[in-house]
């Protein structure tokens, strides 16, 4: 088919898209130009390679409303409440440093207690009447069977009084307990474990119709409140990159976008993946500095190559630039986001670009700036590798970013993703395809003093619970 046809032809498909959307007529235009220019060659290779990293957009409320806030959590109010004989040890902020269980309602993930063999309970008191529908906790090593019981009052482990709310949950080495179940409104929730493989286990978790935007935070992010000399206070790791903080993911290289706030989420049962084959970065704000000790992520790589992590005061000022340029994109049948261009790729059809379904901006980033940069923390993996990253580290910094780069012999790691118009050096590269690296969550831990974290929680959501006195303190174990 010879040039002049071929616009011809093109010319009569602009008039059957005229309802098409300015962006995708822009788009359309883009792709023909470029295409006429590559009559000779369909693919040249740009002079300095570079990485497309898509401007992640501010959560929405509603995607906002759909992330639980988890409940027990020291910062949250609750204690852990240990049982042996018949008696109760409660565990208060002030005695975690005492007890290998405080780990239970940690922020940080990278904790873990090793579990024996045999029946263990353990309750968790949420300090106030709270609505539940779901329990799960990270276990590394450990395998057995899970059961759960509530209770308005502190009773006896073997009190009829006790709830049960679900049938035993097995579960084995690496696998995420998590239950769900009816909702319900209380204050006591234990923990039954039956462990029949000793091995390491992790953070509790306990969500339910709260999310993270029905919850206040105020917190100085490792900053002094005040200038007068105080007693001490109680310190706490807290994940100062969870979502509820405010922090949030600012640029990312591919998958799906509209979930990237699993990353964030404290829910290990989450995952988000990267396409596979691909160089894939995520930057991190932590919406200012922050007095970090810690990060921790874990991770399993489909291919191998190496992790890098990155911890900066501040971002070029190309990143934040009001002329970088916009994409339509689609989500593929992967649940990755796809930039229309590149699912049309050796179809020269105009599907994907009518089938748009939204726009993102990008920021390309020579790949030379991560050279220029010192990196934190590097690793090189094996396919199929199942990873955890614990920097420990004590740092001030607002960003981090991850980056994983595949290893030679991998498909091509290039992204450039965006036709520019009069430009002769161009990429057409094959539409993304399944999972690269996937993360089961992102953690920036710091020391944090109990006192100077101030939860607002919305009235509406955590009603009053049954009529009665306040429980006392259970009976203490005898030293």
């Amino acid at each position: 088919m010879s040039i002049v046809k071929s616009l011809t032809k093109s010319v009569k498909l602009g008039k059957i898209m005229k309802a098409t959307t300015l962006l995708h007529t822009r788009l359309i235009a883009a792709s023909l130009g470029a295409l006429v220019m590559s009559a000779a060659s369909l693919i040249a290779i740009p002079s300095t390679r570079a990485i497309d990293l898509y401007r992640v957009p501010e959560a929405t409320p509603q995607q906002l409303e759909r992330i639980p806030k988890n409940l027990a959590r020291w910062h949250m109010g609750a204690t852990l409440i240990l049982t042996e004989n018949g008696q109760f040890q409660r565990v208060q902020v002030p005695d975690v440093a005492y007890y290998d269980e405080s780990i239970f309602l940690s922020d940080n993930s990278a904790l873990t207690y090793k579990i024996a063999t045999g029946q263990h309970n353990y309750i968790i008191d949420l300090g106030q009447f709270m609505r539940l529908s779901r329990f799960f906790m990270n276990n590394e090593s450990a395998a057995g069977t899970i059961t759960l019981k509530s209770s308005d009052t502190l009773e006896p482990v073997n009190s009829a009084k006790w709830v049960p709310l679900n049938q035993p949950v097995s579960f084995s080495k690496g696998v995420i307990p998590s239950v769900s179940f009816s909702e319900i409104e209380t204050r006591y929730l234990m923990v039954s474990f039956d462990i029949s493989d000793t091995g390491l286990i992790g953070n509790f978790g306990a969500t339910g119709p709260m999310s993270i935007s029905q919850a206040t935070f105020n917190i100085g992010k490792g900053e002094d409140s005040s200038s007068v000399q105080k007693a001490a206070s109680p310190i706490i790791d807290f994940d100062f990159a969870s979502f509820f903080t405010g922090s949030r993911v600012v640029f990312i290289s591919g998958g799906d976008i509209e979930n990237v706030h699993y990353l964030l989420d404290e829910d290990p049962s989450t995952t988000y993946a990267f396409p596979e084959g691909e160089e894939s970065v995520m930057i991190l704000d932590l919406r200012k500095e922050t007095k970090m000790s810690g990060f921790n992520s874990k991770y399993v790589a489909k291919s191998s190559g190496e992790v890098q992590v990155y911890m900066l005061d501040h971002l070029p000022t190309y990143f934040y630039e009001a002329s970088q340029p916009t994409v339509a994109t689609l989500t593929d049948q992967h649940g990755m986001v796809q930039r229309a261009e590149l699912a049309s790729y050796g179809k020269f059809s105009y599907d994907s670009f009518l089938a748009a379904q939204s726009a993102h901006q990008v920021v390309s980033v020579p790949t030379s700036y991560f050279d220029s940069i010192e990196n934190a923390y590097s690793e090189d993996v094996m396919a199929n590798d199942e990873r955890t990253i614990n920097i420990i580290s004590e740092i001030e910094r607002r960003y981090v970013v991850f980056r994983f780069i595949p290893s030679q012999g991998e498909k091509a790691g290039v992204q450039s993703a965006v036709y520019r118009p009069g430009d002769a050096q161009f990429q057409i590269q094959q539409a993304q395809s399944g999972s690269g690296i996937s993360f089961g969550g992102v953690q920036v831990i710091g020391d944090v003093e109990f006192e100077d974290i101030f939860v607002t929680m919305d009235e509406q959501i955590t009603q009053p619970g049954p009529a009665g006195n306040t429980p006392l303190s259970p009976p203490q174990i005898s030293q």
